[in-house]
């Protein structure tokens, strides 16, 4: 690899950042760059900072008055003299191997374009979300469906393909016209999971700005970029994909978010202006958004798109008031504070009066010292709309007050619902060997392990269990998790990213499939199920599966899974109604991370004894194994 690479910055007002953004650029272990930092009149010791830089790639131009970063990515463009271009925020940042990954996929696939993940670091709270923008064996509609697709930043480009169009002069949205249009006309573009883009979210951005007349540009932005690929082939699909993102989404997700009514009322208007060029009722993706909603969100979401595009908008703006009361109502049913045991028999006369199903279901909820979650989780649990049949609550020998509380709670709520309760009279040192007795305790069909510290939406059992009633064959069924922290402050809104590590998409829709297939494709590489509390299973001897589970300290819950689903179906449900606790920092010592990996070999051998693993499986096993070592700090080892 000895082609230039040409880095286009817009720096304004950024002298807390810049310093980290240039310092990320230079450390690179691609070599060859051009770094072309505009500095747009900065106000601040941006331009200073920049000077004291001491990198002989390092080239600075100064714009005589601030002109945007529309303008500046034009100027630096022009400037440039690399092969290939880049653009970085100047208060973002990129991991060291980021040019290096990118050369790579560029040159061996030979493409235009190579695009890696955006992983957003929200400055106010240091939590991080790795947004997923591409697809193994991708094409370019997914590219465009998926988040951050009109982003600059997150991509290379060959020059000439960037060079084609220029940036909009003073419109917000400035990528959508530029960027989208280079994919679409592109002869190839590619995907890099092996990197990222650091984006770094501050407060006084864009995106946590108050709503304002100037996100309108987007419309300006589709329309232009529509303009620029009308003779495409398949423009038909390309154009109901860039509405659907750009435009629908504005106003099923961001038009919402304004709280002042009056100010929401204007904007609505606004949009219905601008949307009637648009037959956004009858797109295609739009259509499939609908699919994947509840009964009550599909009748919300249509309802506000009808009134909107019809010019009903002080209808339009009522329901988006009724249906946020509505969503602040029913978070405050599942996560209620303050919960009391009068909560608890309140929820247990609720949930002793639903009707019965054609297919019965235990609960089984493990303690060990969760006293301070006992009281959440049951009301979660009991919550549901779905009848429950049957409470078992596990104690392992708590050193707290958790028996006390578990004895009153038996006490109070067993005249309306069957609670028991069982306890050990020694630690077992498992969880493995409580979830077996749970399985062994349970009377019913259908088996849920619920977990002490965790709880769930009030509609967990509605998705998850309700096609298991419907269909027989189906021995595990699962939904997306969330992970919270001890508090119950969510860290991470969704697993996705973490277990589609070959990003296949596989997780994106609900789904039933074969659970040979599952392994075959999925699940023989990691395992694809967060945590117990988020699935419930067909009641079954399992009992040889639990004793072989034990045999393994953190991932046994993998080999269980998998183990199961070889023997019927698998089902999913792909959002997060699954509430995980993360206890600590989790933060393990090299040592822990070294027998992490040695367990992950062990099993991964027992699968190929087992099931049998073909050379794509292996390979792909080998490459998680280097991605490990590499991030574990193994590579002395």
């Amino acid at each position: 690899m000895n082609k230039k690479i040409s880095i286009i910055i817009s720096a304004y007002n950024t002298e807390k950042y810049i310093e980290k953004c240039i310092s990320s650029i230079t450390n690179q272990t691609y070599k060859d760059l051009e770094i072309i930092v505009i500095d747009d009149a900065s106000s601040d010791d941006t331009l200073k900072k920049l000077k004291n830089i001491k990198d002989k790639r390092l080239k600075i131009l100064s714009n005589k008055e601030n002109s945007g970063l529309s303008f500046s990515r034009n100027k630096g463009i022009k400037e440039s003299t690399g092969d290939y271009v880049s653009f970085i925020d100047s208060d973002d940042y990129i991991p060291e191997n980021f040019y290096e990954e990118l050369m790579k996929t560029m040159e061996k696939e030979k493409s235009d374009i190579v695009v890696c993940d955006i992983n957003t670091i929200y400055e106010n709270n240091g939590n991080n979300i790795r947004q997923i923008c591409g697809k193994k064996d991708g094409d370019k509609i997914d590219f465009i469906n998926k988040g951050l697709a009109a982003s600059a930043c997150n991509k290379l480009f060959k020059k000439d393909i960037i060079n084609k169009y220029q940036f909009s002069v003073g419109k917000v949205n400035e990528d959508l016209a530029v960027i989208l249009p280079c994919i679409i006309e592109a002869n190839k573009v590619s995907y890099n999971e092996n990197t990222y883009y650091n984006y770094i979210q501050r407060g006084s951005s864009l995106q946590n700005s108050a709503f304002s007349e100037k996100r309108f540009d987007i419309f300006y932005g589709v329309d232009l970029t529509l303009e620029r690929i009308k003779n495409v082939k398949d423009y038909k699909k390309y154009k109901d994909a860039i509405v659907y993102n750009q435009l629908i989404m504005l106003l099923v997700y961001v038009i919402p978010k304004e709280t002042d009514s009056k100010k929401r009322k204007i904007w609505l208007k606004k949009y219905h202006d601008l949307i009637q060029k648009y037959d956004i009722k009858n797109n295609i993706f739009l259509v499939d958004f609908y699919k994947d909603l509840s009964y009550k969100q599909s009748v919300y979401y249509k309802k506000l798109i009808d009134y909107t595009v019809n010019g009903n908008i002080s209808t339009a703006n009522l329901i988006i008031d009724l249906y946020t009361i509505y969503r602040k109502y029913r978070k405050k049913k599942v996560t209620k504070d303050n919960l009391t045991i009068k909560d608890l028999v309140d929820i247990s006369v609720y949930q002793s009066k639903l009707p019965k199903n054609k297919k019965t279901i235990s609960v089984v909820i493990p303690n060990y010292n969760y006293e301070k979650y006992l009281l959440e989780r049951l009301y979660s649990v009991l919550n549901q709309k779905i009848k429950i049949d049957e409470v078992i609550i596990l104690d392992d020998c708590s050193s707290d007050n958790s028996r006390k509380l578990i004895d009153e709670l038996i006490k109070r709520l067993s005249k309306y619902i069957n609670i028991s309760k069982v306890y050990n009279e020694k630690n077992s040192g498992s969880a493995f060997k409580q979830w077996q007795k749970g399985f062994n305790l349970a009377n019913s069909d259908y088996v849920w392990i619920a977990e002490a510290d965790d709880y769930c939406d009030s509609n967990f059992l509605k998705k998850v269990f309700n096609p298991m009633i419907k269909n027989e064959k189906i021995l595990i069924s699962y939904s997306d998790t969330a992970f919270i922290d001890a508090d119950g402050k969510i860290m991470m809104s969704s697993i996705k990213p973490e277990i589609d590590i070959m990003k296949t998409g596989h997780w994106d829709k609900s789904y039933i499939n074969d659970g040979k297939d599952e392994f075959k494709n999925y699940s023989f590489l990691n395992c694809t199920i967060a945590n117990v509390s988020s699935v419930v299973f067909k009641k079954d001897n399992y009992d040889d599966l639990f004793k072989l589970s034990g045999n393994f300290k953190q991932a046994g819950d993998w080999l269980l899974y998998v183990n199961i689903m070889q023997r019927g179906l698998i089902a999913y449900y792909n959002k997060p109604l699954n509430y995980y606790r993360v206890h600590g920092n989790n933060v393990s010592s090299v040592t822990k991370k070294d027998a992490h990996l040695k367990e992950i070999k062990r099993i991964h051998k027992f699968y190929d004894e087992k099931y049998g693993l073909n050379k794509k499986q292996k390979n792909e096993i080998e490459k998680r194994y280097k991605f490990l070592t590499k991030v574990w700090n193994l590579d002395r080892k």
